[in-house]
């Protein structure tokens, strides 16, 4: 037996000042008022229909189930596991599982590790992301600058200066530190030499995101 066996239409009709009235049991958008008052129209009208498209630009179509679950999957596969929130402080921060442990660090935060001192080399491989590495991720003070002479001198003056020099391969995650120390000597006639020399003590920092 089907669902609608014994329906029957019926019509109602109220009584007005001007005779029976028939009372419609359709509505629309216009007449089909929510408990804050708004009609259905002022509530939905805007919206024309719903697409699973998307490359769809309008802003008049909904997005289907279809396409929701679609992009949640997408954005699952890349950020899976992760959880993005604000601490107590407003900093945006991220919990992420590396292995079995979970992993919270603050977004946008950045951390100075020290990783040599008076090196000519640095191997950065141990450092998380070194292949990305550039420049900018490094930076050297000096934390002591020597200097000695030597001179009989009649007339004449010289200066020297030694200047760090950076270099990163992205390829070997070797950082080469040069030019940190400089000597020059100057005979000018018997009565006349002179011998300078400079160095640095320097300390060597990466800069990443913490």
């Amino acid at each position: 037996m089907s669902i609608v066996s014994g329906y029957k239409k019926f019509k109602k009709y109220i009584l007005t000042s001007s005779g029976f009235q028939l009372v419609s049991h359709w509505t629309n958008a216009n007449t089909l008022q929510f408990d804050d008052g708004k009609t259905a129209q002022a509530k939905l009208g805007a919206i024309d229909g719903i697409s699973s498209s998307k490359d769809s630009s309008s802003d008049k179509i909904a997005a289907s189930t279809k396409l929701v679950s679609e992009l949640n999957s997408n954005f699952s596969g890349q950020f899976g596991g992760m959880t993005f929130w604000v601490n107590d402080t407003g900093e945006p921060c991220v919990t992420y599982k590396v292995g079995a442990d979970s992993v919270s660090k603050k977004l946008g935060s950045w951390k100075r590790i020290l990783i040599g001192s008076n090196n000519t080399s640095i191997d950065c491989k141990k450092y998380e992301g070194w292949a990305d590495f550039t420049l900018d991720n490094f930076f050297i003070v000096a934390a002591r600058v020597r200097a000695g002479v030597s001179w009989s001198l009649r007339y004449g003056n010289i200066n020297i200066s030694a200047i760090p020099s950076l270099t990163y391969n992205k390829s070997t995650g070797i950082l080469s530190i040069s030019n940190t120390s400089a000597n020059e000597s100057h005979t000018y006639d018997e009565q006349s030499r002179i011998s300078l020399s400079t160095s640095l003590d320097y300390d060597i920092y990466l800069i990443t995101m913490g």
